[in-house]
């Protein structure tokens, strides 16, 4: 089962239950469409790779953090509510708080459309298998930030998570929010683990390495392979020289995900 993502054919299990496809499998998925099919295979494989999910898979409550990260997550928690949101709120605070996140970016990204963002939104309140989050000031009831959930395979992933750039202040929301939810997800609801995605290639912010040294999430490495549809398979072959000095761009981003196909870093 696989889905359609900018161009690029990628699974749609849970990382655990990725698998390599058959000539016939990929064949019959670009029929459908697409330029490019990204497998990923041999998940948590005890050997380092170049590819990679960043997971938690065990919740040690304030114990398992330091003291620096435990001072800040209490700040937060006193100062903001954190909750499930409804679709209602989802709709009237979503939007500003995306379009504000962007503001701290390091590497600047098109932001979707606010009619795009919003029947998300709708999707998200339809289906059982996904949940919204969102925070508040306490003092105000100040819209802070919110996050997408997908629950499946007994993991979560945490899919998307937005903080307005104008909180991001000695208050911390950030280590709330992923605290809140690292604690609901592996202590409360049991799940195997929490995926906050595969290893990023734009680098567009520092969410990844920032839950790897506060919050002891981990890299669990795996196996990539990138499939090409012609011509962009002859493309890919004649750029890939070129890859780290081209600017900024789609073919930037597949080039630096066929070195990490290689076993490349870049």
């Amino acid at each position: 089962m696989s889905k359609l993502y900018k161009e690029v054919w990628v699974s749609e299990h849970a990382p655990h239950n990725t698998s390599r496809l058959t000539e016939e499998e990929c064949e019959a998925l670009f029929k459908q469409g697409g330029w490019a099919i990204r497998e990923t295979f041999d998940f948590d494989t005890q050997s380092e790779t170049s590819f990679y999910a960043v997971i938690k898979d065990q919740f040690g409550d304030m114990d398992e953090l330091s003291k620096k990260v435990r001072t800040k997550v209490r700040k937060a928690l006193k100062t903001y509510e954190i909750r499930k949101a409804t679709l209602d709120e989802m709709l009237r605070y979503g939007a500003d708080i995306y379009y504000n996140a962007f503001a701290k970016y390091k590497v600047k990204s098109v932001p979707v459309t606010k009619e795009s963002l919003e029947a998300r939104f709708r999707m998200v309140a339809e289906k059982e298998d996904y949940e919204a989050w969102i925070m508040f000031r306490i003092e105000d009831n100040a819209p802070v930030a919110w996050s997408i959930t997908h629950i499946f395979e007994n993991m979560c992933e945490y899919e998307t998570v937005k903080i307005d750039s104008q909180f991001l202040d000695s208050t911390y929301p950030s280590y709330g929010l992923f605290f809140t939810m690292n604690q609901h997800y592996l202590a409360e609801r049991n799940l195997s683990y929490v995926n906050a995605g595969w290893r990023s290639v734009t680098q567009h912010s520092n969410i990844q390495s920032f839950l790897i040294e506060q919050f002891n999430f981990r890299k669990a490495y795996c196996k990539m392979n990138m499939r090409y549809k012609f011509p962009l398979n002859v493309a890919v072959s004649l750029l890939f020289p070129l890859r780290k000095i081209l600017p900024n761009s789609k073919i930037k981003t597949m080039l630096l995900q066929e070195a990490f196909s290689r076993g490349l870093d870049c």
